[in-house]
């Protein structure tokens, strides 16, 4: 080929080339919704289309004809790579930008519509959450006010639901609250605002409620549906329902003072699990005094400022010490002495018991370990914890951390702590005893249930309660009890102790009737553990 005529092949191509990015338009047909018919295309420019993925890829050839502007029928092309006559462009590249920017203001649109119902909703069970439940009860407060009409609000916990969270998993307790939406919309009026608050609390607004009777009613019907069972996913459990109520006017002229007052109504009622309390200008008092009671516990546990005090257990046969009961003690620094039976209550309701315990426990243990090793430590749990399947872990940690074998503990539980969840209660105690670690059932004789629980349940010691011991001289059928009992544990090879001992001869007689140990006043008051190596160094230590 000639000089010149190469050099004129290369520039054609070299402009060819530097051209096929700024594309501009000859034609481009839009013939179906999805279809573009291109009236020529050059390779180069085909080449950069298809690197760019402005086009969808076509998996077959395409071919039509068109007449030019001299009105001459010509072919077009039998595929793409064959295209030679012209150039396409920003007419191109517009129907692709347009086409993704649709897409992007779809998902805008989607993206924003979640978000609102995200923040309007709870997402679990699709009920209002706590913003636009206090919103919808504003507004429907204002607009009562406004008519004299009343709003009623219902406080609903569901009873037992942390029991059944902690034994089956997060993925059975989610589908549970599901169900427990559904049942409390399924139980009132179609226009009421049911809202989940967080965790196992639901609250439900009603407008224009009937009477005190009729309210009553709604709630006790709330109450039936959700402690029936609940079967699903290999659960089969009971829950139940306690629900406190409040009233506009009387008992509130706005949001916050209305949920005050129903959260007062809500503690009342859990005194008696499964029942519904309405408000009472009294109850508000006390609600702000167990708050108040709940701070100063929160920072008495984190501060270390609840201590733990010792008890003797004594052997009857030889007056021995044999161990000590663990007691926590809480000396209030505006209150003074504030007895267990008034915090520990407060701590179970807060969810501090576990803290609490454990607290307790750690310093016992720590204590303990200066005594003589054959004495042993008895700490009482919490109904409460009889529901918690992790409560044996955290007790073997405290014990681990404190270097404290398991052979010297005891623990004490109550009757009422056995017949809430009699399955994780027989789990967790039959974990301890496989451990070493003893079990005795205080304040025998005063639940129910009691000779079923010593039959189903692991128990190595009862302890008599103290209120047999005392009327024991001037009562003859609580002297027959005591008798009774001592005999069947006798029978069952079950230890005994006496609680509640105040004079050396009561003592005697229960020893003589074959009563393993006792505890009272007659051998030692609660002693501080600073106390307790000057105490053993004066009494007997078995």
């Amino acid at each position: 080929m000639p000089t010149n005529t190469q050099a004129q092949t290369r520039r054609r191509d070299s402009r060819a080339n530097s051209s096929a990015p700024l594309v501009t338009p000859i034609s481009v047909l839009l013939t179906l919704l999805a279809t573009l018919l291109i009236m020529g295309i050059t390779s180069t420019s085909w080449e950069f289309i298809f690197q760019e993925k402005l086009l969808p890829s076509f998996g077959f050839s395409l071919g039509g004809g068109a007449s030019d502007a001299m009105g001459r029928w010509r072919f077009i092309f039998t595929a793409v790579i064959f295209a030679t006559l012209s150039q396409i462009g920003p007419a191109l590249l517009l129907f692709r930008l347009m086409r993704r920017l649709d897409k992007a203001r779809v998902q805008v649109i989607k993206a924003r519509e979640e978000a609102e119902a995200l923040a309007r909703h709870d997402p679990l069970t699709g009920l209002a959450n706590r913003r636009i439940m206090r919103e919808t009860l504003r507004k429907r407060l204002n607009a009562a006010g406004a008519s004299g009409q009343q709003t009623a609000l219902l406080m609903i916990d569901i009873d037992r639901f942390r029991a059944v969270s902690n034994l089956h998993g997060h993925q059975v307790s989610d589908l549970v609250l599901v169900e427990v939406a559904q049942r409390i919309k399924a139980s009132l009026p179609t226009d009421t605002v049911i809202a989940r608050l967080g965790g196992e609390e639901f609250v439900a607004v009603l407008s224009r409620p009937a009477t005190t009777e009729a309210l009553g009613k709604m709630a006790h019907q709330v109450i039936l549906k959700l402690s029936a069972p609940y079967q699903m996913n290999g659960l089969d459990a009971r829950l139940g329902a306690t629900i406190g109520i409040a009233v506009s006017p009387d008992n509130g002229t706005d949001e916050h003072e209305l949920m005050r007052s129903a959260e007062a109504a809500l503690y009342r009622a859990k005194a008696n699990p499964g029942t519904y309390r309405f408000f009472e200008h009294a109850m508000d008092r006390e609600l702000k005094q167990t708050l108040r009671l709940q701070r100063d516990l929160h920072a008495a546990i984190a501060s270390g400022a609840i201590v733990p005090f010792y008890q003797p257990l004594v052997r009857l046969s030889d007056g021995q010490v044999a161990g000590f009961e663990v007691l926590a003690r809480w000396n209030h620094p505006i209150r003074g002495h504030i007895a267990p039976d008034a915090f520990i209550p407060v701590a179970e309701e807060a969810g501090l018991i576990g803290q609490l315990t454990t607290l307790i426990l750690r310093q016992a243990c720590l204590d303990a370990s200066k005594w003589p090793q054959h004495l042993k430590l008895s700490v009482n749990l919490s109904p409460v914890q009889l529901k918690d399947t992790s409560l044996p872990d955290q007790i073997f940690r405290t014990l681990r951390s404190a270097g404290f074998p398991t052979q010297r503990l005891e623990v004490e539980i109550t009757e009422s702590g056995l017949v809430n969840d009699v399955n994780t209660a027989k789990t967790i105690l039959s974990t301890f005893r496989t451990s070493g670690i003893d079990v005795a059932l205080d304040d025998f004789g005063t639940g129910y249930s009691s000779l079923q629980n010593l039959r189903s349940f692991p128990v190595t010691k009862l302890k008599i309660d103290k209120s047999f011991v005392r009327a024991m001289k001037t009562d003859p059928q609580s002297k027959s009890l005591v008798v009774g009992i001592l005999a069947m544990s006798r029978s069952l090879g079950i230890l005994t102790t006496a609680e509640g001992i105040e004079e050396a001869s009561e003592g005697v007689w229960l020893q003589s009737i074959g009563c393993d140990y006792g505890q009272g006043y007659c051998y030692a008051k609660p002693m501080r553990g600073d106390e307790v190596p000057a105490y053993l160094g004066g009494a007997k230590a078995a």
